[in-house]
């Protein structure tokens, strides 16, 4: 007796594997935006007040020409939507909004506390806020980055307060934060700029760089000693034959001894080593970075990650650093706040508008290191001779066209920066 084959379990992955191209072009169709030149003229409809303004016109034709019934329904809509207007628009005229930050300088990835401080002027309390613009970097996508208010009573001030972990580097807020409301019906949603007081400057992440170039010592100084300069102060780096005019306090009388002839001792020379740091963020070295929108993988960030790395390192080891940003010469010597006006502008820098020359200002620095793109390196060959250049590249530009072996260290990729930098760095420094 023949039998028929019954569809099994195992049969049913094969026919959805069959069916899901069918499923995946009905998604594309039903999603896709066939008129986006049209987008402009039909949007007004998603926004509810729209559809309100409409039903209730809508019923107020049906009442004059069908059914006077429908006068009734147009009523109704006409006082939800004078309700869904009048309060939120209302409420935002009857409270003060401050916003401050605990502190002014931070990192991207550390958490803030920011504090909000909402004073409501009317009687009767104050629902539904949400802050909103200021904090977001894409405000379509990153909403939860802003913070929504339960309820404010009336006639009282009310602080709250929550972390805010910055993702991005810049000054904060970005743009003017705003408190909105669309209590009770969400119709209307009526806004109010936030009083900052006081503003947060996030500095780009960076990564410990140990070890120091061989670079020209500049500045005599007693408190920073040279390991590679022969001195009078400091360590001993090792023993020489006597000369006319040594102190006799020098002389290593064992090692006298035992060669029958004056030795002395050779000791630190007080030096402070300065290094010129240039950072090259033309648009004709980053010709696919928008200066509207921070990506982590842009040549920019890289950049500026690189160069906010490179002088970190080098004033924690207590050299003079001299950024070249565009048009601009800033210099960290030992005190603390010319460290934290470079690094200030290195957390706000953006792509130049127009061409700069990277020469332009002279420094005092014998011993130079470039931050640039395989781009920039190609076409600014001769301005960047005689720096240290460390060469960016995304990896999708073509490497032929990119002589990245000319640079002094080559990076491809933001992890390269946390994982090849360190190591390729103290492999650079430690070459004699």
């Amino acid at each position: 007796m023949p039998v028929e084959p019954v569809a099994g379990p195992h049969t049913a992955p094969a026919m959805l594997r069959d069916c899901l191209p069918m499923l995946q072009q009905t998604d594309f169709a039903l999603n896709h935006d066939f008129c986006p030149w049209a987008n402009r003229w039909v949007y007004w409809m998603k926004r509810p007040l729209v559809a309100m303004l409409l039903a209730t016109g809508l019923s107020l034709v049906c009442g004059i020409f069908l059914q006077t019934e429908a006068l009734v329904i147009a009523a109704i809509l006409l006082l939800i939507v004078g309700v869904g207007v009048s309060f939120p628009w209302l409420a935002m005229r009857g409270i003060d909004v401050h916003l401050k930050f605990d502190v002014r300088r931070s990192r991207t990835g550390h958490p803030v506390l920011v504090r909000l401080r909402v004073r409501n002027r009317w009687p009767w309390p104050v629902w539904g806020l949400s802050v909103l613009r200021g904090f977001a970097v894409r405000e379509a996508t990153d909403t939860e980055e802003g913070v929504s208010l339960a309820c404010v009573h009336g006639w009282s001030t009310a602080e709250y307060s929550w972390p805010f972990v910055p993702q991005i580097r810049g000054r904060y807020p970005l743009t003017a934060p705003e408190v909105e409301t669309g209590f009770p019906f969400g119709l209307y949603r009526a806004t109010r700029n936030a009083t900052v007081d006081g503003h947060l400057v996030v500095w780009p992440k960076t990564v410990i760089l140990s070890g120091l170039p061989d670079a020209a010592e500049t500045r005599q100084s007693d408190e920073q000693l040279a390991d590679r300069r022969v001195g009078d102060f400091g360590d001993k780096l090792g023993t020489r034959l006597f000369r006319h005019g040594d102190s006799l306090r020098r002389v290593h009388w064992a090692q006298t001894a035992r060669q029958q002839q004056l030795i002395v001792c050779e000791r630190q020379a007080p030096a402070t080593t300065a290094v010129r740091v240039t950072l090259d963020l033309d648009r004709a070295s980053h010709p696919n970075c928008n200066s509207a929108e921070h990506h982590r993988d842009d040549t920019v960030e890289q950049a500026v990650q690189v160069a906010a790395s490179v002088c970190e390192s080098l004033h924690r080891q207590h050299c003079r650093i001299e950024l070249v940003l565009h048009d601009q010469l800033l210099v960290a010597g030992e005190s603390a706040t010319g460290f934290y006006r470079l690094m200030d502008c290195l957390a706000q820098a953006t792509l130049a508008d127009s061409t700069s020359t990277l020469n332009r200002r002279r420094a005092a620095a014998d011993f130079g290191i470039a931050v640039t793109t395989s781009a920039g390196l190609r076409w600014r060959g001769r301005q960047l001779s005689g720096q240290h250049v460390i060469c960016l590249s995304d990896g999708n530009m073509d490497q032929q066209s990119a002589p990245t072996h000319d640079a002094w260290i080559s990076l491809v990729g933001s992890s390269d920066i946390e994982e090849v930098l360190p190591r390729r760095w103290k492999g650079a420094c430690n070459v004699r």
